[in-house]
């Protein structure tokens, strides 16, 4: 046998002594397959160090990334064909199966080994071998099994242990057996794992345990749906109870502070397709602070001067004043009349009906010819701007409770 070859203890168990075909395992002695399972063992440490000392050695990224693929195929060709194997050697005697047992577990051990400390070499976006993500799920399900009493303490009165919980069970659900995975999402979960099992062990199940769960599923980039919406929701609850618009705005400003100092990592999340937490909580705070910042807006002294301003007589009397420039205001006829929220005969005869009735804090009088030009003129600013008024009408509305 080739002196070179670092597997080839792992490869001679799997590959003839498992084999059926080549080997009569049961005329092989208990104490000749205990050496076999000790070589097996020793030969997964000499690798582990083998390949510590060569990440040291090798400055080249490319030799790092070729070496690292060489171990990850020649591993995964033995783990599947261990598999396949193990139901028949299972049947053959009960020293085969724990043989077969043993090698699995050590081929395991040593992928864990290569793709914890060299996973920046490894494609995540590349399948798990069936194999393999086997002894993953395995692995996993052990690991939750003892986090969830945590978990749901942790949690409690709460949706997040669900939500943990239901991000694993894409792997280690029964129902789920059959799925295949990418690497990139095996070592998302293993990951979050590890932070969990972290936190679990430094802290007690109170309100603390609540405040850093949460935490660490912001710098996990745990950017499910549910997730996003619960932590904006929590914030939301908050604001609603204060008094004021000037106390909303300062206990918003403070939360979204308090966001912006967690600390993240973005090479990894959850759902490698969305959008990245920071992100979307990031617009959520930033919606917010317009909305509230157009509702101080009306609600201040000038905009009450600016009515004032109108004089009092019968043709301005029913004029409404609008905080939109004539600009804004005629794309968003423009868009009722399109959509035919509105209709009228024409659409001049929208601009005919409207414009009379309405000044802006610039202009008294209105021209419908004007606004109807302005519908087609109008500027990018103009148009972000309506944007952000029918987004905060929208979550005004949205905070009505039915009555």
């Amino acid at each position: 046998m080739d002196e070179k070859y670092a597997l080839r203890w792992l490869d001679l168990v799997v590959t003839t002594i498992l084999d059926p075909a080549k080997t009569n395992i049961s005329t092989i002695g208990s104490h000749e397959l205990e050496s076999f399972g000790s070589l097996m063992q020793q030969e997964i440490t000499q690798n582990k160090t083998i390949l510590s000392q060569a990440a040291f050695r090798i400055f080249s990224k490319r030799k790092i990334q070729r070496m690292v693929g060489q171990y990850h195929k020649s591993l995964f060709l033995l783990l599947e064909t261990a598999f396949e194997r193990h139901p028949q050697i299972a049947a053959t005697s009960e020293k085969a199966m724990s043989l077969g047992k043993t090698a699995i577990e050590a081929i395991n051990e040593l992928l864990d080994f290569i793709e914890h400390r060299f996973g920046e070499y490894i494609d995540l976006d590349s399948w798990v071998p069936s194999a393999h993500l086997a002894g993953v799920r395995d692995s996993i399900s052990e690991r939750l099994e003892k986090l969830t009493p945590w978990l749901d303490a942790a949690a409690e009165s709460t949706p997040l242990a669900a939500m943990i919980l239901g991000a694993f069970s894409m792997l280690s659900g029964e129902d789920q057996k059959k799925r295949r995975a990418t690497f990139r999402e095996v070592f998302y979960k293993k990951e979050l794992l590890d932070q969990l099992e972290k936190l679990a062990g430094s802290l007690p199940t109170d309100e603390q345990s609540l405040r850093q769960l949460t935490q660490i599923l912001v710098f996990m980039n745990f950017n499910s749906r549910s997730f996003i919406d619960y932590y904006t929701g929590e914030i939301a609850a908050r604001i609603r109870q204060m008094p004021s618009p000037t106390e909303k705005r300062g206990a918003l400003l403070l939360a979204h502070k308090d966001f912006n100092q967690l600390h993240h990592q973005s090479e990894l999340r959850l759902h490698a397709g969305s959008i990245d937490v920071k992100t979307a909580i990031g617009r959520w705070f930033d919606a917010e602070l317009q909305y509230l910042e157009t509702q101080r807006e009306w609600e201040t002294p000038a905009a009450a001067q600016s009515l004032a301003d109108i004089p009092d007589n019968s043709a301005d009397h029913t004029k409404i004043l609008c905080f939109l420039s004539i600009d804004q205001i005629a794309l968003l006829l423009r868009a009722l009349d399109s959509l035919r929220i509105i209709q009228a005969r024409s659409m001049n005869s929208v601009f005919q009906r409207i414009a009379p009735h309405l000044s802006t804090r610039r202009k008294k009088d209105i021209s419908w010819e004007s606004m109807r030009a302005k519908a087609y003129q109008f500027e990018e600013s103009d148009k972000q701007r309506v944007l952000k008024m029918l987004e905060s009408v929208s979550r005004w509305i949205s905070e009505l409770e039915v009555q």
